[in-house]
């Protein structure tokens, strides 16, 4: 039983009364009812080790004749709980042996009093985006700056180690998109997203380079079919246009159909024609996108190629570029449905967005050592933790079909 004069049940004794009295409103009582729930705690800590100190000491006022430990008051003392540093009250014991007496720390108060305890709280604080100092802040102080980023080191680097760890085997993939976000003028992370056959994203892997080069992307893509990433039929990918990009999927997966972002290359073909013309260029872009099946799309694609051989001639050089890799989805005749989806790599622009903004606190990355490597792991899963499946993921039984057909 907890003691009834203890100054910490007197108090929560007080508070409860308060709570079912409901006094000085809602916002007041949800206040009263945080202070009793952490005076619980304290009650209950100090229940344990008086628990203690009477396995070592004896009953109190009735001490064992041969006990070499003898009670010695209590003082302050600290405990961490639920995200903060509370104060407590501890008992002392004393230890008599070799001529001198020791103290005695006791197990529980041990464990009440480290700072692992709340670790998970404060690292999952950094992870939405609070800065050291604010973590510390939140905390009551429980963690100065430096610790918090100490240990942000050790546990974003447990994060690395998760995402590269990850069984790639376990899931059955078709869909894979790549692109690249430039923290520096010198340093980008190229990202690969994989799709699944139900239509859920995950985050494959990365690779951090000075250019969103082939180098860079041969070395993701080796790193992914060394960890098992395969497709039962040809590999499906959508990429922004670059030839680096282009040139590694094509190394690993020969007959992989690729499709060109359209996004990406309505803002190329915008950049080339004046503006009154981007009215027409985006309504014939728009009516390639919505077609239903290869013959439509070729029509649309064709009705774009003419309008833009009147226009400009950069332009055009650029549509021809991509050619018929703008309409790959199309060429397979499956639904529209899954066009929103599939044709663009807004799937992964999103979550480089979001990637942005879990990053946008460090103001110096290192390229020595693995910070780069540490920060991108951990906003990446983060980032995977608000991924839902495709536009039109009850469609993919026809593209998977598709895929798996000889061209």
């Amino acid at each position: 039983m907890k003691p009834t004069n203890h100054p910490t049940m007197r108090k929560n004794q007080r508070a409860k009364e308060r709570i079912l009295q409901g006094q000085n409103g809602p916002e007041s009582v949800a206040k009263v009812f945080r202070e009793y729930l952490r005076g619980e705690v304290r009650a209950t800590l100090w229940e344990l080790m008086q628990e203690e100190v009477e396995a070592l000491c004896g009953k109190r006022h009735r001490p064992e004749p041969d006990a070499v430990c003898r009670r010695a008051g209590s003082e302050e003392g600290v405990m961490y709980f639920h995200g903060r540093k509370e104060a407590i009250r501890r008992p002392r014991v004393r230890r008599e042996g070799a001529g001198c007496e020791r103290e005695v720390r006791l197990k529980t108060y041990e464990v009440a009093r480290r700072q692992k305890n709340i670790e998970a709280e404060v690292m999952a604080l950094v992870e939405e985006g609070v800065s050291a100092r604010g973590s510390r802040r939140l905390t009551h102080d429980a963690m100065s700056a430096s610790e918090v980023s100490r240990r942000w080191a050790a546990h974003s680097a447990q994060r690395l180690e998760e995402l590269r760890g990850r069984d790639l085997t376990a899931q059955k993939y078709f869909g894979l998109m790549i692109d690249g976000v430039f923290l520096t003028e010198e340093l980008v992370v190229v990202v690969a997203l994989g799709i699944t056959e139900e239509g859920a994203k995950k985050v494959l892997d990365f690779s951090v380079g000075s250019t969103e080069n082939y180098e860079v992307a041969s070395d993701l893509l080796a790193r992914l079919t060394a960890r098992g990433f395969k497709v039962a039929g040809r590999l499906y990918a959508v990429l922004d246009g670059a030839k680096a990009l282009h040139k590694a999927v094509k190394e690993f997966w020969p007959d992989a159909v690729i499709q060109d972002c359209v996004i990406h290359k309505e803002r190329n073909l915008y950049a080339h024609l004046r503006r009154s013309d981007h009215g027409e260029c985006k309504r014939l872009i728009k009516r390639m996108r919505l077609a239903q099946g290869g013959v439509a799309a070729r029509e649309g694609l064709a009705a774009l190629r003419r309008f833009l051989k009147e226009r400009n001639a950069a332009a055009l050089a650029s549509l021809e570029e991509s050619g018929e890799r703008l309409i790959a989805l199309q060429l397979l005749d499956v639904p529209a449905t899954l066009n929103v989806s599939l044709q663009s790599t807004n799937l992964i622009e999103n979550a480089l967005h979001n990637y942005r903004r879990q990053t946008r606190r460090v103001t110096r990355w290192r390229t020595k050592g693995t910070q780069v490597d540490r920060w991108s792991a951990a906003a990446l899963l983060w980032v995977e933790r608000g991924f839902r499946k495709i536009k039109g993921h009850e469609e993919l039984p026809h593209l998977l079909a598709a895929l798996k057909r000889k061209p």
